[in-house]
């Protein structure tokens, strides 16, 4: 036997064993790696999903809530995990289109060449909301105070240049150049909470996050900065529809995996992704938590949106410059 027919059998014998390899995946549980402490929006569609994948693919799917530095911890373990498809990540855009902008030093790794696209799994859009205690009433009123009482109005954040912080300083610059005192919090939960006390004129805030609180009359709806309604605040105006071009905003949930993901391992999760988003208790459970699940997409169709939304960060942090820094 030669030495190229050797190697020829060798490398048959590997191509056999991989397909073999991939024809069984998966026969060990299977982790959703999390940016963030339970309870949040990422959290919650995790926890959702992880349950009905679960019984579709027979073995344990799992979440490993992995928090800091604004969910890039979560993405830089995930980028150098095993490309097996035994660990993989329900991205948000904190990790993929905000920190490698505003924080490369935390972001160690590229949110698009790092990455597998596996599928779209749902999105929650930003909403501007007062405190109950505040007399504006509409989105119009908070524009007028702000116009006269720039220097001392205030808004909160989920935390220095988060999702939270670029839908505020849109919405004022999309006012007219409007300014108000940025004041941070370590989370979108304690961002609310500061809100429903009235410790800041507004913010604008992730659905999910001010849904409880906008239930309970904590805290008034203004404008949604999302393309169309949404059955959660069905009567509650787009910023849009007042005047305010290119404000769409959303904190989405998609689900990703290291670099070299085999083909045949993201069209089985892709599959049955897009099965488990498409069931009405999915969606109806999605909903009540403030999500709103996509269509199904591709992975390329997934890959190209998650493209466009980091250009589109990139664009906004562009257009604000030093309003993210204050």
């Amino acid at each position: 036997m030669t030495i190229l027919t050797r190697f020829l059998s060798a490398l048959a014998l590997l191509l056999a064993a991989a397909g073999a390899a991939l024809a069984d995946y998966p026969d060990r549980p299977i982790t959703i790696t999390v940016g963030f402490a339970p309870g949040g929006t990422s959290d919650v569609a995790a926890r959702i999903l992880s349950e009905r994948l679960t019984r579709s693919l027979g073995v344990a799917v799992v979440v490993d809530n992995k928090p800091g530095a604004g969910g890039s911890i979560a993405a830089a373990a995930t980028a150098a995990a095993s490309p097996d498809g035994y660990r993989i990540m329900l991205s948000d855009p904190g990790a993929f289109a905000i920190n490698p902008i505003m924080q490369p030093q935390n972001a160690k790794y590229d949110p698009l060449a790092d990455f597998t696209p596996i599928a779209l799994v749902g999105q929650s859009p930003l909403i501007l909301v007062v405190p109950a205690s505040k007399p504006f009433m509409t989105a119009q009123e908070l524009d007028t105070y702000l116009k006269a009482n720039g220097s001392r109005a205030s808004y909160a954040s989920s935390g220095p240049a988060g999702i939270s912080q670029f839908g505020a300083e849109v919405y004022l610059k999309r006012a007219g150049d409007l300014a108000a005192v940025h004041v941070p919090y370590r989370g979108g939960a304690p961002m609310m909470e500061a809100l429903a006390k009235g410790e800041a004129d507004f913010g604008v805030a992730v659905l999910a996050s001010a849904v409880p609180l906008i239930s309970s009359g904590a805290v008034r709806p203004l404008a949604l900065a999302a393309p169309s309604a949404t059955p959660l605040v069905a009567k509650v105006p787009l910023l849009a529809d007042l005047g305010m071009k290119d404000t769409t905003m959303t904190s989405w949930v998609i689900m990703i995996g290291p670099k070299g993901l085999p083909a045949e391992i993201v069209a089985r999760l892709n599959g049955v992704i897009n099965e488990a988003i498409a069931e009405p208790d999915v969606k109806e459970r999605m909903l009540k938590a403030g999500i709103e699940v996509y269509a199904p997409a591709t992975p390329a169709e997934t890959g190209l949106y998650l493209k466009r939304d980091v250009e589109r960060f990139r664009s906004f942090q562009s257009e604000l410059g030093d309003r993210l820094t204050k």
